[in-house]
């Protein structure tokens, strides 16, 4: 069954400030350190999951957003520190209860737009981008950190820094991908933000089988500020 993402208001403003940060500004690890810049980042989205009932779809609420600043960045790729992710799902499974892991996203940096086109920047890469990719990777991390969970909400936000600056209404992305995902200008950036899935699956015909995760391209993302807070 498709399931529904839901991106409440308050978490925008941190998706789309961490992907430019880790974009726009320089990175060192020390002050005499090389600098780096047009790097992804990587964060965690917290809220509530709701499962189906009847033919109403399920739907993962992200409610909250942290970035991972122990995350190895690099330009075409990021590495987030398990031990870190499983101490962040501790303590807010100690102190916040009622707010509980749903996804994670990362940010796809890209030198112009003809590039973030060429190569539909805000889609999740697959095998041919080789082995650490992120279809290979969402599931991966679903099985790690969150293997209670049935479903876990995976977004991605491409940026990409314009010739001039520009401003347009959010609009949903094109043909097939309509309902996935949305793309917006701001200042001098463009953003894509594109909503994935995995789930947790039984063989319901094999009594021995302890079940697998699995990759989807079967959800609907919805961001009720940028459907209406802009127009």
């Amino acid at each position: 069954m498709k399931k529904m993402i839901f991106i409440e208001d308050h978490v925008m403003p941190q998706l789309f400030t961490s992907a430019r940060e880790a974009y726009e500004f320089e990175h060192k690890s020390s002050e005499r350190g090389k600098a780096y810049k047009n790097l992804e980042t990587f964060g965690l989205l917290w809220g509530y999951s709701i499962p189906a009932k009847g033919d109403t779809p399920p739907k993962v609420i992200a409610t909250m957003c942290t970035v991972e600043t122990s995350a190895t960045r690099h330009t075409d790729w990021v590495a987030p520190n398990f031990d870190s992710l499983q101490a962040k799902k501790d303590f807010f499974q100690s102190y916040w209860p009622n707010i509980e892991l749903v996804g994670t996203f990362h940010s796809h940096p890209y030198e112009n737009l003809d590039e973030v086109i060429e190569y539909k920047g805000w889609r999740a890469s697959d095998s041919s981008d080789g082995e650490a990719n992120d279809q290979v990777f969402f599931p991966h991390f679903h099985e790690e950190i969150a293997p209670e969970q049935d479903t876990l909400a995976h977004l991605i936000v491409a940026v990409t820094e314009l010739e001039k600056r520009g401003w347009a209404y959010p609009d949903r992305l094109s043909g097939g991908e309509r309902t996935k995902g949305y793309v917006l200008s701001a200042d001098n950036y463009k953003f894509w933000i594109r909503g994935y899935s995995t789930d947790f699956v039984l063989d319901p015909d094999d009594e021995d089988d302890e079940g697998a995760f699995f990759f989807r391209d079967d959800s609907d993302l919805e961001i009720p500020s940028l459907e209406n807070r802009f127009k």
